[in-house]
């Protein structure tokens, strides 16, 4: 019986040896903490990664007040069967997103505290970014695309959003100029068009690229007046660009849905 003892004691050592190794090397970060957020121990990677010098610095800071960008992001204990992401703060203030796989540890069948690994995403996310930007936006102009507008159109053909505007522009003479001088100076004709057409516009406006030399523009709460008005800002805006001595011409046509039994396709056609 005090072989098998010594051999479970052992077992145990290994083990507890075991895990402080990887505590120690980990490359993801790796915290213990109270429910109420109160540090018990973080590694080496957990300390790095919030740019702290120290374990003794960081083990100080409350989770839920100092290291959550918004504290509404940190889960209970009943929400931590998966792992989750939020957005943490750095201790020279930078923001960098994890993602947090988090058990939680009972001691006599009640919530006693947590363990987490934490995976700095930043990196991924800027990527999610950039491809969710590339996905709704003309590479060429930067404007939003046809596939946005047609989600954004859904979203705000509402009662609440009446009198809803549509404008729809050409660039006058595109496939001219390109012939003539070349698809470069067409793109910096359309970049100025886009260019018009968000000065002429306000911030909850949404212009978008609709074709090769259309825009179409969707502005919310609009009355069919205020939409003649931007047109017409948009007219006297191109007049003062060319591109290589070729004048920069837009022409444009609008429709208002004012009522709620519009077909908002019929509104579009009419612009």
């Amino acid at each position: 019986m005090e072989a098998a003892g010594w051999q479970v004691q052992q077992a145990l050592a290994q083990s507890e040896q075991k895990y402080r190794r990887l505590f120690a090397h980990s490359r993801d970060g790796i915290y213990i903490s109270t429910l109420q957020g109160d540090y018990i121990d973080a590694n080496p990677a957990w300390v790095n990664m919030l740019g702290y010098s120290s374990r003794e610095e960081l083990v100080v800071k409350n989770i839920s007040k100092d290291i959550y960008q918004d504290r509404c992001q940190r889960p209970g204990p009943e929400q931590r069967e998966k792992p989750f992401e939020a957005k943490f703060k750095r201790k020279d203030g930078a923001s960098i997103w994890v993602e947090v796989s988090s058990r939680v540890m009972y001691k006599e069948d009640r919530a006693a505290y947590y363990q987490g690994i934490v995976r700095d995403i930043s990196n991924r996310k800027k990527y999610e970014r950039r491809l969710r930007h590339a996905s709704f936006h003309d590479q060429l102009t930067g404007l939003y695309n046809r596939a946005y507008f047609e989600e954004e159109l859904d979203r705000l053909d509402k009662l609440r959003q009446l009198p809803l505007s549509i404008i729809i522009g050409d660039v006058n003479c595109l496939k001219l100029t390109n012939d003539a001088f070349g698809h470069h100076c067409g793109d910096q004709l359309l970049k100025k068009a886009a260019r018009v057409l968000k000065q002429a516009c306000r911030k909850e406006d949404m212009i978008a690229r609709w074709g090769g030399d259309e825009f179409a523009v969707l502005l919310p709460q609009t009355s069919a007046q205020a939409a003649a008005e931007a047109t017409t800002r948009m007219k006297e805006r191109a007049r003062k660009y060319e591109v290589g001595h070729i004048p920069l011409s837009i022409s444009v046509g609008r429709a208002t849905k004012s009522k709620k039994g519009q077909c908002i396709q019929e509104v579009i056609r009419e612009a």
